[in-house]
């Protein structure tokens, strides 16, 4: 016997393997017939079966005896026969990998022979699904594992529970003539109760330059950045990180207000061999792809829930916070940290972004709450930021619609979070776009004390921006250029409004932006 020539199978077997599934119950047909014939190469203890439904229970009373099953099953309605089986394992909490070959996806509703939706038909019994299509392309392939070791830790963390890895399988798919598996990767959970448990303790030893990332802060515990501090670890972060606010909250204590950053273009430089990321997304592309390129022999995920978010394509490891941990340095260990690192500190270029963000951080008040629209605004807020140590002295707070990065409702979170916070000023800082966009949430703002600061250029200025020609058609029809301003729809809204050109901005529209009555006030920075 020998292995499939399909390389997602190939990877299917690896993973069964190296996830520790021990025996595998499989039933006749014919899609199915190469992930049987890998399975039979001697990795794994076999059972047969006919009937796809006595097939679901045997492999779920294997599973009772504290053994780690998968269960094979063609096309068709072969899957739905597996039902009442992951049914009783799912409220018997019974960890079990379903594994269903299928046709491509293009031949569902196509009165193909055995084919039907095969995921949905088991979602209301499994924990979680995944569907494997028959790429072979670098991102087909990185899906696949990544989405493969997602659903066998899934089925044995926490309450455990059956899982569907459902196999699009091309013709032809007969031939099985791989005599050995090639390697591939394998995602781990961390399952120390803390994350300076012993797992990530061997991790540090064994690095000789770490790096954390951080985030948009999503409510991880503070106390995970107050160790890496106190163990010297140099630092990626962003503004929506949030990290200067948190020390000056006093949530970290090793601090000492002082830690090792590098800016997101000398990490390839740097070239981290253990990453760490804690929170939620990043804003720099260079970030990301340079921790992409670099491919780090250790990528550890802190997460608050079980979503395997590979967002630099090298995800090694994933460690899930418990609702309740204090994580603590037992001793003291070893650190191989690059001399290289330093807080990073460059001058202002008022050609990159307009010097309103400059300004903006320049004259707020400390401790303030800022919400960023999203594209050019986040970017150029935390590019401003980190040019000027006294803004990031300053504890400032920052949000942003991160979740999927969309320009709507940037104005309406920012109403609706001055809306709740009494007669404190709550800061906006938004593009013409995104404000034009938004306009219509300006009938909920009179009665908050939210500031917004528009820096209006005439242009969705993010796509000027992209490596695309900037022909008429991007002009006009993707970057919306325009020459609209706000006064008007302000004076319609009755709330206070003030212009000024972005090379000339007087001290008295400062002032009055930033002064302490409370009251909604729009301040427009124009750049046409």
């Amino acid at each position: 016997m020998a292995y499939s020539i399909k390389k997602h199978i190939q990877q299917l077997i690896y993973l069964l393997k190296v996830h520790n599934l021990t025996d595998v119950v499989v039933c006749p047909g014919s899609r199915n017939m190469p992930i049987v014939e890998s399975m039979c190469c001697g990795d794994f203890s076999v059972h047969r079966a006919l009937d796809e439904r006595s097939a679901g229970f045997m492999a779920m009373g294997l599973a009772q005896g504290g053994r780690r099953v998968a269960v094979c099953v063609t096309s068709g309605s072969a899957v739905a026969n597996l039902l009442p089986a992951l049914v009783e394992a799912q409220y018997q909490g019974v960890g079990l990998v379903v594994v269903t070959a299928d046709r491509p996806k293009e031949m569902i509703g196509q009165m193909m022979g055995q084919t039907m939706h095969q995921t949905p038909a088991l979602a209301s019994a499994v924990k979680y699904s995944v569907e494997v299509e028959d790429d072979e392309s670098s991102d087909g392939m990185w899906y696949a594992n990544r989405e493969i070791n997602a659903a066998l830790n899934i089925a044995y963390a926490g309450q455990k529970g059956p899982v569907q890895i459902n196999m699009q399988i091309k013709e032809p798919f007969f031939d099985c003539s791989v005599d050995a598996l090639p390697e591939f990767r394998k995602i781990s959970l961390i399952e120390d109760a803390s994350l300076f448990g012993n797992s990530m303790r061997q991790l540090w030893k064994e690095s000789k330059r770490p790096l954390v990332v951080l985030g948009q802060y999503d409510g991880i515990n503070p106390a995970y950045i107050d160790a890496f501090i106190h163990l010297g670890a140099p630092f990626y972060t962003e503004v929506l990180s949030n990290l200067e606010f948190i020390v000056g909250e006093g949530l970290v204590k090793n601090s000492n207000n002082s830690y090792n950053r590098i800016s997101d273009n000398e990490i390839e430089k740097y070239n981290p061999d253990l990453v760490v990321y804690i929170g939620g997304h990043i804003v720099s592309k260079v970030a990301k792809g340079s921790i992409s390129k670099c491919k780090p022999h250790t990528v550890v995920r802190v997460s608050k829930s079980m979503e395997f978010a590979d967002t630099f394509m090298c995800m090694t490891h994933l460690f899930v916070e418990p609702r309740k941990d204090s994580p603590v340095l037992n001793g003291e260990w070893t650190k191989n940290i690059c001399d290289e690192t330093r807080m990073v500190s460059e001058t202002f270029d008022a050609t990159k972004y307009a010097s309103a963000f400059y300004e903006f951080l320049n004259h707020i008040t400390p401790s303030a709450d800022i919400f960023l629209a999203n594209s050019t605004t986040v970017r150029a807020i935390d590019y401003a930021y980190w040019c000027m140590p006294d803004a990031q002295a300053k504890h400032l707070r920052f949000f942003c619609n991160r979740g999927v990065n969309g320009i709507e409702g940037s104005m309406s979170a920012a109403i609706g979070y001055a809306s709740g916070v009494g007669q404190k000023p709550v800061y906006l800082v938004i593009g013409d776009l995104s404000f034009f966009y938004d306009v219509s949430s300006l009938w909920s703002m009179a009665n908050t004390n939210l500031r917004i600061l528009l820096v209006n250029d005439g242009i969705g200025s993010i796509f000027t921006k992209l490596a695309m020609k900037q022909t008429e058609t991007v002009k006009n029809y993707v970057a919306e250029s325009h020459d609209f301003n706000a006064e008007g729809i302000c004076k319609s809204y009755k709330i206070d409004y003030k212009t000024a050109d972005d090379k000339n901005i007087p001290s008295d529209i400062w002032k009055w932006f930033f002064d302490e009555s409370p009251k909604a006030r729009v301040l427009e920075i124009s750049k046409f």
